[in-house]
């Protein structure tokens, strides 16, 4: 199902950069919820694959006791994904401006994308 154009306004319908400038070190979910995210990608996720971290931030939530051959994070805020140990690189990008992604098909195992979907304006 599409989103009607009703659906796709913002609240603030400033630019995106301003909201993400300034970094913010929380955790957006509760302890349980971390801990079944972690759960579950413990029993997807393969050792050992290429991971892309959507909408990322300071952590990932991925198991500590699992080795990936790379993780990239995308985000908004640098700052927050510097601060992120889990991942290998990152990519900053506003996806409500520029959904292209700058890599090539099938370069990834596996694609995350946790509690941020919402933020999108054209997911489809």
């Amino acid at each position: 199902m599409l989103l009607q154009a009703n659906q796709r306004m913002k609240l603030d319908d400033s630019d995106d950069r301003l909201f993400y400038s300034y970094p913010r070190f929380v955790t957006h979910v509760d302890e349980g919820f971390i801990d079944q995210l972690t759960n579950l990608y413990r029993d997807r996720l393969k050792p050992n694959t290429r991971i892309l971290d959507m909408m990322s931030s300071w952590v990932s939530h991925l198991p500590q006791d699992m080795e990936f051959a790379h993780v990239e994070g995308h985000g908004m805020n640098e700052e927050e994904l510097a601060k992120n140990r889990q991942l290998n690189h990152y990519f900053i990008q506003n996806l409500n401006k520029d959904l292209k992604l700058p890599f090539p098909d099938k370069d990834f195992d596996a694609v995350l994308n946790c509690v941020s979907i919402q933020y999108l304006q054209y997911p489809d």
